[in-house]
């Protein structure tokens, strides 16, 4: 932090000088435009014309630094989760196949990003999305359909029997990790600007922090949809008449996390802290019930019994998560006006 005089410009103007490190950085000039923003805690800040904020930089990714294809596909999602544009994956020798198998396995699986050059030894990767054509709201409500989505046909599934609905599920869940890294990519770019804060929604510090956990959470339940749905599809090859009972049991369960994690979710979308307590309420239920199928699955001596477990703790931990995501709609609620608490002013008794 740089301490800056305050100075006085005629009768009743107040001025403070800028660092000439941060004009030439954002190559600003004499009698160009600055925007002033203030936040919450009172700070001002001083922003340059979107159009000289834009990132151009390419950045290098040294495929010989990265031990092997899966290092380097997470290191080209986490540039393009930083919000980096042009992104170059280069080597000091000709590009194995299974390296460029790799980066085209990942920029598929990437919304909005794709090669724009390719040689022997390097390709570089742009991505083109305009953060202004994906307000968050829009595209967390894309997420929790999805996943919602899923949960479903999980669901079903393991009522029915139906193995085609958990293939579904299965391969719904990288739809879903899409959805989720795209989410990042537009925090991580509202935290560096204020203009793309704006754009997407985003009016605080707080909001960057809180849609962040809350986007993991929604893509850790995802991930363990995803658990649920392979493990029916080995129940299923074993499945007998005698099971149905624990299956329908299982059933249940199933269906109260999944009211726990609709009316969360729901409850975060559209600010309601009744709905939210609701769902928080329900997981005394889910726990209970897991902890009884616990105990009966022990006492039956089948090979199927721990892939009972397994289900019935993957659905608990949704629960968990859905418990996470209605208090954080809990807190949303009260930090923004509402009728439930409020500041009292001096003059009120």
């Amino acid at each position: 932090m740089e301490p800056r005089r305050i100075q006085k410009v005629g009768y009743s103007t107040l001025s403070v000088s800028i660092p000439m490190n941060w004009a030439k950085k954002m190559s600003i000039k004499k009698g160009d435009i600055v925007f002033l923003s203030e936040d919450n805690d009172g700070a001002l800040r001083i922003a340059p014309e979107p159009s000289k904020v834009e990132d151009t930089s390419v950045y290098v990714v040294n495929v010989d630094k990265c031990d092997n294809t899966k290092v380097l596909g997470r290191v080209i999602v986490a540039n393009y989760v930083l919000g980096r544009n042009l992104i170059r994956v280069e080597s000091s020798r000709r590009l194995m196949r299974e390296q460029i198998e790799s980066i085209r396995e990942v920029t598929q699986r990437l919304l909005g990003i794709g090669i724009i050059e390719e040689s022997d030894r390097h390709l570089l990767l742009q991505c083109s999305i305009d953060p202004k054509n994906f307000p968050l709201d829009t595209v967390v409500r894309r997420l929790y359909t999805i996943i919602s989505i899923m949960f479903k046909e999980t669901i079903d599934s393991l009522i029915d029997g139906d193995l085609e609905l958990a293939k579904d599920a299965i391969a719904r869940e990288y739809e879903a990790d899409t959805i989720f890294w795209l989410i990042a990519r537009l925090l991580a770019s509202a935290q560096q600007s204020r203009l793309v804060s704006e754009n997407i929604g985003i009016n605080t510090s707080m909001d960057i922090i809180q849609q962040n956990i809350i986007a993991w959470y929604l893509e850790m339940i995802g991930d363990r949809l995803q658990a649920i749905a392979s493990n029916i599809i080995k129940l299923n090859s074993s499945r007998k008449g005698t099971d149905s009972e624990l299956i329908e049991r299982l059933s249940q369960m199933a269906l109260i996390s999944f009211t726990m994690f609709d009316k969360a979710v729901k409850s975060m979308l559209e600010k309601d802290l009744k709905v939210a307590s609701d769902a928080v309420d329900l997981y005394e239920a889910v726990e209970i019930e897991e902890e009884k199928l616990l105990k009966e699955f022990q006492a039956v001596h089948s090979e199927l019994a721990p892939l009972f477990n397994m289900i019935a703790w993957e659905f608990k931990i949704i629960a968990e998560h859905s418990t996470a995501i209605a208090e954080i709609s809990i807190d949303n609620v009260l930090k923004n006006k509402n009728d439930i608490c409020w500041v009292r002013e001096d003059n009120e008794e």
